[in-house]
């Protein structure tokens, strides 16, 4: 039987998704509980890594078992949740085909990344927005955005060790909104390098601010030239928003 999990998570206090050898991971914790529930050892495969601080609002992963005996989803959902600490929790449970595979199978992943402008974070948002204490112009990033759009290569777009043979990959939608002092960019794309998300969004912030030029930018797309300055952003504004299949 193959089971797929809908995931909802902060991960302010975890070194990612994946497990690691120096870290508790999010992985790590559902797989303690599924040994619980099953009394056996269970891997997980999630949709795609999530980095250290990294939210998510909607990670998908998937596991298989022995369908000896008929599982009610409803209540392994509920299972594993009462044996989940309170920032990690299971939107559902489903059985699906036994080809399904959360990583491969993904069609296209949206992530969101938040920021909070001029007044600072309260306690319910503090470790949920990137905090910029002043105004964001959100049409120059618009425009910048619209560079990011297509098949391209990504290699100047991303973090030392990312996974598989190319760095290319197609955004096929890039959103920007503001609602009063809080903005959120949605990035939609067929798949994301480690890092990715971050690097784009500081690029977005860097341009609108005057440090990088457009020219910079399509240069570095080009692959001519890398960008000279760091421009990946906190983790703490960015969310998994969504997996499609």
């Amino acid at each position: 039987m193959n089971i797929k999990l809908l995931i909802e998570y902060l991960g302010t206090n975890y070194g990612g998704w994946q497990k690691q050898r120096n870290s508790i991971t999010i992985q790590e914790k559902i797989e303690e509980c599924l040994l619980k529930i099953f009394r056996e050892k269970i891997s997980i495969v999630g949709s795609g890594r999530t980095d250290s601080g990294v939210h998510a609002l909607e990670q998908v992963a998937n596991f298989h078992v022995s369908d000896l005996n008929k599982i009610n989803m409803i209540e392994l959902k509920n299972k594993i949740n009462q044996n989940l600490v309170a920032d990690i929790r299971i939107k559902s449970c489903t059985e699906v085909n036994k080809d399904f595979h959360s990583q491969h199978s993904c069609k296209q992943k949206t992530y969101l990344y938040r920021i909070k402008t001029l007044e600072p974070c309260n306690v319910f948002e503090e470790g949920r927005f990137w905090y910029i204490d002043r105004e964001i112009d959100i049409e120059s990033i618009k425009l910048i955005s619209k560079n990011f759009i297509g098949k391209k290569d990504f290699k100047n777009f991303c973090k030392v060790g990312y996974a598989g043979n190319s760095t290319i990959r197609t955004i096929k939608k890039i959103s920007v909104v503001r609602k009063k002092n809080f903005i959120d960019i949605k990035i939609t794309g067929d798949g994301f390098l480690r890092g990715m998300v971050r690097l784009l969004v500081g690029s977005f912030i860097n341009y609108e601010k005057g440090k990088i030029k457009k020219a910079d930018i399509n240069n570095a797309l080009k692959n001519s030239n890398k960008l000279k300055i760091n421009l990946s952003v906190p983790a703490c504004g960015l969310y998994l928003y969504n997996v499609e299949y």
